[in-house]
């Protein structure tokens, strides 16, 4: 199963997957208990006046794939994602997350345009568009992410962002100057 934080693993670091799918699991971090404290509605309720129906953390499925966003906008003829993020500016692991739940949403026959990112400290959105491109894009994603799964690929990462990851007891890369390899 590929679920949206599988999708969010990935884009960090592609060996993550595999540690998942071998039944590792991250190490809870203070910035993952500090988003948890967050009033998520109390901070987007500037965007629900907006919209026909609001749906509330619902959780989508497809095939394999899993996904639930923390809202869902319904606008008068298509939905868009919404996920709120602790944090001041965009990620490219929250990017590909938001986009991969609106292709869930697309394959179940449900119209989306766009998606949305909320980053509360920095008091920012930022609005992706949802068409072909990004369709064929998240179908590449999936097929990579199996790859990964699979342990078809071959990681070499920054040190910093090694010694910050929450599977680093579990992955024992190679150290090698400023990198890390794993296995």
């Amino acid at each position: 199963m590929i679920t949206g934080i599988t999708v969010k693993h990935y884009a960090y670091c592609p060996h993550i997957v595999r540690l998942e799918a071998l039944g590792f699991s991250e190490r809870i971090s203070e910035a993952m208990l500090e988003g948890q404290q967050i009033d998520k509605e109390k901070e987007v309720s500037f965007l629900f006046t907006k919209y026909k129906e609001i749906i509330r953390k619902p959780v989508y499925r497809w095939k394999d794939l899993v996904g639930s966003p923390d809202f869902v906008l319904h606008a008068y003829n298509y939905y868009t994602p919404l996920d709120v993020k602790a944090g001041r500016v965009p990620r490219l692991d929250h990017k590909y997350q938001i986009l991969f739940y609106s292709y869930i949403m697309d394959r179940l026959g449900i119209t989306v345009k766009e998606a949305m990112l909320y980053y509360v400290y920095g008091k920012k959105l930022i609005r992706l568009q949802y068409g072909e491109a990004e369709k064929k894009f998240v179908e590449k994603l999936i097929g990579w992410i199996r790859e990964a799964m699979n342990g078809e690929i071959k990681v070499v990462q920054k040190r910093e962002k090694c010694e910050n990851c929450g599977f680093f007891s579990y992955c024992k890369p190679r150290k090698v100057g400023k990198l890390y390899y794993t296995l």
